[in-house]
Formats: C-alpha cells, sequence, structure tokens
C-alpha cells in the first residue's frame, strides 16, 4: 500500500486487492515487496503499522502459502508465523539503509512423491 511515497505503492483498497487475486493459489514460497498488515510491518518513527490488510486476507484466507517473504519495510526485518505461515522480512538493509542485515536462511522440506 501507499506509504511515504516509495516504490511500488497503490492506494489501499481494490486497487492493491486486484492485485493480490492474482497470486495463484497452491503456491508455497510467496514473495511480496511489502508486508501484510501485523506481520513484522511496525514503523516505530510513524507510530503505525504499515502493512497491507488485503495482502493479510489472500495470505490466511485464500492463498495459504508455507513461506511468505518480503522486506520493504526495513525496521521489521525478522521472522514470525501465524501458525502455518512463516513470514520473513529479508530486508538486508537497516532503517538508515546500510546494508548490515544477515541473510535469513531457511529450509522447506520436498514435496512427498519427489
Amino acid at each position: 500500500p501507499w506509504f511515504n511515497g516509495w516504490g511500488f505503492n497503490l492506494p489501499r483498497g481494490q486497487s492493491l486487492l486486484d492485485k493480490w487475486n492474482l497470486i495463484p493459489e497452491g503456491i508455497d514460497i510467496l514473495m511480496t515487496h511489502g508486508p501484510p498488515l501485523g506481520f513484522r510491518d511496525w514503523v516505530p518513527k510513524e507510530l503505525q503499522r504499515v502493512g497491507c490488510v488485503e495482502l493479510l486476507n489472500t495470505v490466511q484466507r485464500r492463498v495459504r502459502p508455507k513461506l511468505h517473504v518480503f522486506g520493504g519495510i526495513h525496521e521489521g526485518y525478522g521472522i514470525m508465523t501465524d501458525g502455518y505461515t512463516t513470514y520473513i522480512n529479508a530486508s538486508t538493509c537497516t532503517v538508515s539503509f546500510q546494508p548490515t542485515n544477515p541473510p535469513i536462511i531457511f529450509d522447506l522440506p520436498n514435496p512427498q512423491g519427489s
């Protein structure tokens, strides 16, 4: 969603939901620029969460990936889970744009029969 005029912004609401509706179901890993609401999206300087509620609903109610990776909110670097999906804010840059956050490494098991 639109936040401080940064890149990849759309107004909250239907225009964002139209984009999220293009995400196919049945995927294991979802990568987006920004986070869903409530997952590694806190911006202390603004005293607000800036994640997208439409993306949250898409991830939790329809797509249900095992892993959702993003990085647009540098302050939110780290990992969370909702018990099904693991959310990784993998921003390599700090809030001051210093590329010092270490990479986050994860493993997913191979699907059965592979």
